[in-house]
C-alpha cells in the first residue's frame, strides 16, 4: 500500500503564493546571524534571507539602501531565489508574512514546523547517523542505498506524533512522518553525504499531493521516493527499492511532477532493483523476495546485477548472518526458517507463523502475532 495519509497537507500549505507566502523547499547547516543587516542591492539581500531562513529565523529584519523599483515583486523574487538556496529549511516553513517600509526596511516574519532548538537536535542526530552508515571510500551509489535503507528501515510513515509529522524531526525522533518528513530527511543526509539532490513536489495517483527526492549519482539524475519504498502499514525489514534510483518514465506510472522544474532523468542502469522487497545483503549479494514471482526467494549480485531463484519458496521477513538466512516461510504456514547458504538446506525453527525478523547481539528477534521473542543464534 502506498502513502497518501496527509502528504497532501503540507504539500498545500508549502506552495508559494503571492505577498503572504507560503513556502517548499529544504537546507541543513545553522549559522551564526547578523541581526537587521544592512544589503546594497537584491542579490545580498537574497543571501542574507537564504542564510537565515536556513537558521530557522522566524523574524528576518534586513535594511535594503539600494535602488528601489517595483518593491513588491523584488521582495517576493528575494524569498523565492533565498527558498531554492535553503531548500530542507525552507521546506519546513508554514507560512511568511513580508512587510516593507519606506525607508527599505523589509521584514519577513517566518513560521517554521520545527524551532531552532528541535534541527540542532536534527543536525546532531544526522551528524550521528552518518558517522555510522557512510564510509569515505564508499560510492555515491551506496551512500544513497544506506540513506534509504537506514530512512526505510529505522522509521514509518504516521502521524501520531508530537511533533509536525511533516518535519523530518518527527522521523528521526519519533520513528515516523508522512512524505514530506521523509523526504527532507533523505535530503539533508543526502546532501551533508556530498550527493547533488533535488526535493520534489508533486502528486501521487492523480490528485494526493506528495514529496520526494532527485539524486544524482555519477552524473546521471534518478527519483528516489523513500516513503514509498517503505512499506504500509509498517512491517520491519520490509524495503523495498521499486522507487530506487529509477527513471522518469519508470517513476511516472504513479508519479506527477512539474518536469520542467527539475532536471531530466532518463538513465535506466538500476532498474534491475525493480520488484526486490525484504532485501537483505550479505557481502555483494542481496536476498530477497520477488514480488514478480510470488515473493520466492530470490538472490542479486549487485556487482553484475543478475537476479536468480534461490528457493522455490515464499520467502518474507529476510534477515541473516554470516551463512544463514532467517525468514518467515509461506509457503509452509510463515513458519520460521533458518537456510544453510552453503548447503541451501533449510530448517524449521518455531512451528508459528513469525514476523518482524532482526538479528541483535548473536539473537534473533521476530514476533508471533505482537509479542516479541528472540532465540539464540551462533
Amino acid at each position: 500500500m502506498k502513502k497518501l495519509l496527509l502528504c497532501g497537507a503540507a504539500l498545500l500549505i508549502l506552495s508559494p503564493t503571492a505577498v503572504y507566502a507560503k513556502q517548499t523547499e529544504n537546507t541543513s547547516q545553522i549559522y551564526p546571524m547578523v541581526a537587521n543587516s544592512t544589503v546594497v542591492n537584491w542579490d545580498q539581500l537574497t543571501e542574507e534571507l537564504a542564510k537565515q531562513i536556513q537558521n530557522f529565523e522566524t523574524d528576518i529584519k534586513i535594511t535594503y539602501t539600494g535602488k528601489i523599483g517595483d518593491l513588491k515583486k523584488e521582495m517576493m523574487d528575494a524569498l523565492e531565489k533565498a527558498k531554492q538556496q535553503a531548500v530542507y529549511a525552507s521546506g519546513h516553513i508554514e507560512s511568511t508574512m513580508v512587510s516593507a517600509d519606506s525607508l527599505g526596511n523589509v521584514t519577513y516574519k517566518m513560521k517554521y514546523l520545527t524551532s531552532q532548538t528541535q534541527e540542532v537536535a536534527v543536525q546532531k542526530k544526522i551528524n550521528l547517523i552518518l558517522k555510522n552508515i557512510i564510509k569515505p571510500s564508499m560510492t555515491d551509489f551506496q551512500k544513497v542505498k544506506a540513506i534509504n535503507d537506514y530512512i526505510v528501515s529505522n522509521t514509518m510513515y504516521g502521524t501520531k506524533t508530537k511533533a509536525s509529522p511533516h518535519s523530518a524531526y518527527a522521523l528521526f525522533f519519533e520513528g515516523q512522518a508522512v512524505c514530506q518528513g521523509y523526504a527532507l530527511a533523505a535530503h539533508a543526509m543526502l546532501e551533508q553525504s556530498g550527493i547533488e539532490t533535488k526535493y520534489v513536489v508533486g502528486f501521487v495517483n492523480g490528485n494526493e499531493a506528495h514529496a520526494w527526492n532527485l539524486v544524482k549519482v555519477d552524473g546521471k539524475w534518478y527519483h528516489l521516493d523513500t516513503t514509498w519504498n517503505d512499506p504500509l502499514p509498517n512491517r520491519v525489514g520490509a524495503a523495498s527499492y521499486d522507487y530506487f534510483l529509477v527513471s522518469d518514465n519508470q517513476i511516472s506510472k504513479d508519479h506527477t511532477w512539474i518536469k520542467g522544474n527539475y532536471p531530466p532523468a532518463t538513465s535506466t542502469k538500476y532498474s534491475y532493483l525493480l520488484n526486490v522487497h525484504f532485501a537483505h545483503q550479505l557481502n555483494n549479494i542481496v536476498y530477497f523476495s520477488n514480488t514478480a514471482d510470488n515473493d520466492k526467494l530470490y538472490k542479486l549480485d549487485m556487482t553484475s546485477g543478475s537476479k536468480s531463484k534461490v528457493l522455490d519458496k515464499r520467502a518474507l521477513y529476510i534477515t541473516g548472518t554470516n551463512q544463514n538466512l532467517y525468514y518467515s516461510d509461506y509457503s509452509n504456514g510463515g513458519y520460521l526458517t533458518k537456510l544453510d547458504l552453503k548447503t541451501l538446506k533449510a530448517e524449521v525453527l518455531v512451528k508459528q507463523p513469525v514476523t518482524n525478523l532482526k538479528v541483535s547481539d548473536n539473537y534473533l528477534m521476530y514476533n508471533v502475532q505482537t509479542k516479541e521473542h528472540k532465540l539464540k543464534i551462533n
